[in-house]
């Protein structure tokens, strides 16, 4: 029986499931729903600390998800990162090597030979301890010494919070015992026509990002180390443009890149990207205290209906949504040129960012 509670300032929580845990066994799935007065609904799950769905109206005022989503919890255990905090290290790091006080690591390798979004079983497969505090949704978890191959004891936490004005931030921080690279992010997959409308609601959007360079990548998508400038590119993005123009242009079709975001400084919540849906009006603008984003445009969903069962049925495809993963440079551990990613006992680490959502009518 699904369980509900009312809660204060506009948070109600309920059970989305049970999930069986290989280590500890069966744990039930937490699930809080944040609404504003701008009719922005939010959902929030226990497993990965993700965000499960997001209504947004449209300017006629018809509400639709725009994130890719399941029914139930076997769904998102069947597909990953979808909505889900991704931890310890988001992103590539290359050949699963790291390199800190001169003593070498191997982490577990989950993706062409290299180290993704922190391994076979990195922070968005685990059930996190959740509370309501203070009007936002709080998840927390300890990372322990050598999972996945990383140094240290970690414990990690995610806070959301929805305002009136339908902006939802979502603060990370983590503290570790051990010094140990820690990157954090949101792994939400949108498509602002709404969540079932494929390829063609993606190329429809138009995009701008906040980026004057980016990181280009082998054809295994580690970066070479190199700092590019977007001018005369298909990365260059700093005036809008839709997907559909840009994309034919881009090598392979697709982005799956960091773009270098032009940043005043590192810490400070900064403007990284907008996303706009002419025909529904809905709007998305990302904001971080990191210095890159990866915009990646579902070039690795299945380009078969049917393989990719998502919420009330519908089939999500090849290119049928799109990521905005703020986050410092993907192998940053490993390319000295790239900012800070190794976090130390008593320096905290912490990344604050926001998806504001609104209607342009």
């Amino acid at each position: 029986m699904i369980r509900y509670h009312s809660v204060s300032m506009g948070i109600t929580e309920d059970i989305f499931g049970t999930y069986c845990d290989p280590d500890i066994g069966e744990k039930e799935v937490k699930r809080y729903t944040l609404t504003c007065k701008s009719g922005i609904e939010v959902q929030v799950i226990s497993y990965g600390a993700g965000v499960s769905a997001v209504l947004v109206p449209d300017k006629l005022g018809n509400k639709e998800h725009v994130t890719l989503g399941f029914d139930d919890i076997k769904g998102y255990e069947k597909f990953g990162y979808q909505g889900s905090s991704v931890g310890r290290r988001a992103n590539r790091i290359c050949k699963g090597k790291i390199t800190v006080d001169g003593q070498t690591y191997q982490l577990n390798i989950n993706n062409n030979d290299n180290h993704l979004h922190g391994g076979k079983r990195g922070w968005d497969k685990y059930i996190w301890e959740s509370c309501i505090t203070d009007g936002s949704v709080v998840f927390s978890r300890l990372s322990p010494d050598g999972e996945e191959g990383y140094p240290g004891d970690v414990l990690a936490q995610v806070k959301y919070n929805l305002d009136d004005d339908g902006s939802l931030h979502i603060d990370f921080e983590a503290m570790t015992t051990k010094a140990t690279p820690i990157c954090m992010t949101n792994h939400c997959f949108f498509n602002l026509a709404g969540h079932c409308c494929g390829q063609k609601g993606l190329f429809q959007h138009v995009v701008k990002v906040n980026a004057d360079r980016f990181t280009p990548v082998s054809k295994v998508l580690i970066p070479t180390g190199e700092l590019a400038p977007v001018g005369g590119t298909a990365y260059d993005l700093r005036s809008p443009i839709t997907f559909g123009e840009v994309l034919p242009k881009a090598p392979g079709q697709g982005f799956d890149h960091n773009f270098c975001l032009h940043q005043v400084r590192r810490g400070e919540l900064g403007f990284a990207a907008r996303f706009h849906h002419p025909p529904t009006g809905r709007v998305l603008e990302v904001y971080t205290s990191e210095p890159g984003v990866q915009i990646y445009t579902g070039n690795f969903l299945p380009e078969e209906k049917g393989k990719m069962v998502g919420r009330n049925g519908s089939s999500y495809t090849y290119q049928g949504s799109f990521c905005c993963e703020p986050q410092n440079f993907p192998d940053a551990v490993n390319q000295p040129n790239f900012p800070l990613d190794i976090y130390r006992p008593g320096q905290p680490y912490k990344h604050s960012m926001m998806y504001k959502f609104s209607v342009e009518k």
